[in-house]
């Protein structure tokens, strides 16, 4: 009689355990999460050299239902961000790992649909370390902000396919909506699921319930204002897509294999993390897991989740001749990491969720040691990188015209990356416009320039800018030079063209 009443105690006691240490691991990914916002301040003496994140700014403050390159979240994401937090890089930084780390616990949650709660962490844990989660991830761009949307999607497919709930369904329909609106690549998830469905006997069914009805309704109207966007500025989106299709057929399978090379490459820390957590039998797990990529029968479900977007990539790129670059794809490994958890679990190979405490706690000295080396060497090598002043330039830019005006730089254009850093690091007062194609920029005429006043803004090398701004401004240049300090040096200065338009009194 004491051991019928023993057991259920002390499965209980083990199920509090185990419930409880799931909790204390939780904890893992939003460190990870300051761990690289602190890494990238350390390495980076600006956001990002080409740019991309203070393009992201001054489009999303303008709230448009899409811009000249791509659809909008991205855009929103950020404008709302900075509505709340202060126009500082690491602020920005703050976000971008905000948003991997949004996806890691997508992937937990899309893991734990096919593993016990205690070991789908893990899933978050082994992509981390990857470079597409990481340093990556940092530039928060069209390609990036995929990392959170895309793992959500896969859950909720998944989560449909398996309850049939209204509610998944009305989610899932969302979730794919806002993958498109956050880049249209997201055409490959869209083909990836459907392939799934259609390999899956089970979900193959699920196209003749009503509730798949729910999913294209909500992923039509979450689309709508969009489209319409679309229709009425005549696709200029599409229009800046067709630049990266041409060449032949043999060039474009080239660059798929060269694309399909560095996945390898970037999923290789994750490969090696997850094997740290397994108890024993490492040689055996290490194939399990590389079997598992190219045998479906470990883990069908699984299997057409992990390989799926790359069957669409490949596809669509040969089929369109498509100028891949490799972090395109960094989105598409959502389910990698829980194949390889599930086919360990069904295999019986014993895995350790608290070694994870371990793996990226040395994970974690290596990546502040690495990128503080790479910020101190940037700054005493005075690299391009680093030295660049573009918080300065915006700083000098600003006080220049408090002083003149009283307020802030009301609208500015010139040379891109240093205009709309003047517009980034501002109050949030300051607008931009691209003076050499104002079609892209509509939220500004000149017109309202010779009304409000504006700044222009060129780098002193960039004759083109010069001219341009000499011509539309009828102003006279203003030379400056600004320089940073970083890592307790003064580093070399820059010079700067302005050009100042006064506001009408």
């Amino acid at each position: 009689m004491s051991d019928t009443t023993t057991l259920p105690s002390s499965v209980s006691a083990a199920r509090t355990g185990q419930a409880n240490e799931t909790g204390k691991l939780l904890w893992l990914l939003p460190l990870h999460a300051l761990v690289w916002t602190l890494a990238a301040w350390l390495s980076r003496s600006n956001l990002d050299t080409p740019g991309d994140m203070v393009e992201n700014y001054v489009w999303g403050i303008e709230w448009q239902a899409g811009y000249a390159k791509h659809p909008p979240l991205f855009a929103w994401i950020t404008a709302a961000w900075f509505r709340v937090f202060p126009h500082t890089d690491i602020a920005y930084f703050a976000l971008s790992s905000l948003n991997a780390m949004t996806g890691l616990f997508g992937i937990v949650a899309l893991a734990g649909r096919f593993v016990p709660r205690r070991l789908a962490l893990l899933a978050g844990v082994a992509m981390a370390v990857s470079p597409l989660y990481s340093n990556l991830a940092i530039k928060f761009n069209a390609n990036s902000v995929l990392l959170s949307i895309w793992p959500w999607t896969a859950y909720f497919f998944v989560r449909y396919m398996q309850t049939r709930g209204w509610r998944s369904a009305l989610a899932l329909g969302v979730f794919a909506a806002a993958a498109v609106l956050g880049k249209y690549f997201s055409v490959v998830l869209l083909a990836a699921l459907a392939f799934a469905t259609l390999a899956r006997p089970a979900w193959r069914a699920r196209l003749l319930d009503w509730r798949t009805l729910l999913v294209a309704v909500a992923f039509a109207a979450a689309l709508a204002p969009h489209v319409h966007w679309l229709v009425v500025n005549h696709f200029p989106t599409f229009a800046y897509a067709d630049k990266r299709t041409g060449g032949s057929i043999g060039a474009a399978l080239g660059r798929f294999g060269i694309y399909t090379l560095a996945q390898i490459g970037y999923l290789a820390a994750s490969f090696v993390a997850m094997l740290l957590v397994v108890r024993n039998r490492r040689g055996e797990a290490a194939k399990l897991m590389a079997a598992s990529v190219v045998k479906p029968s470990l883990h069908p479900d699984l299997w057409w989740l992990t390989l799926g977007p790359l069957f669409a990539v490949g596809l669509i790129a040969c089929a369109a001749r498509t100028q891949m670059a490799s972090v395109w794809g960094m989105a598409q490994w959502f389910a990698v990491a829980p194949l390889w958890l599930a086919v360990l679990h069904r295999a019986g190979i014993a895995i350790v969720p608290a070694r994870a405490v371990r793996v990226l706690g040395c994970y974690w000295l290596i990546v502040l040691a690495a990128t503080a080396t790479i910020g101190y060497l940037g700054a005493r090598h005075n690299s391009d990188e680093a030295a660049e002043p573009r918080a300065e330039l915006a700083a000098a830019a600003q006080n220049l015209w408090n002083q003149r005006y009283g307020h802030d730089v009301p609208a500015v254009a010139g040379s891109a990356h240093e205009a709309q850093s003047v517009a980034f690091y501002s109050r949030g007062q300051t607008q931009y416009w691209n003076m050499g194609e104002p079609e892209t920029t509509p939220w500004l005429r000149l017109a309202g320039l010779d009304r409000h006043g504006a700044l222009f803004v060129c780098r002193a090398g960039d004759v083109r800018c010069i001219v341009q701004a000499h011509w539309i401004s009828g102003e006279q240049p203003e030379p400056i030079a600004v320089h940073k300090h970083a890592w307790g040096q003064e580093l070399a200065p820059r010079d700067y063209v302005f050009f100042v338009v006064a506001p009408d009194r």
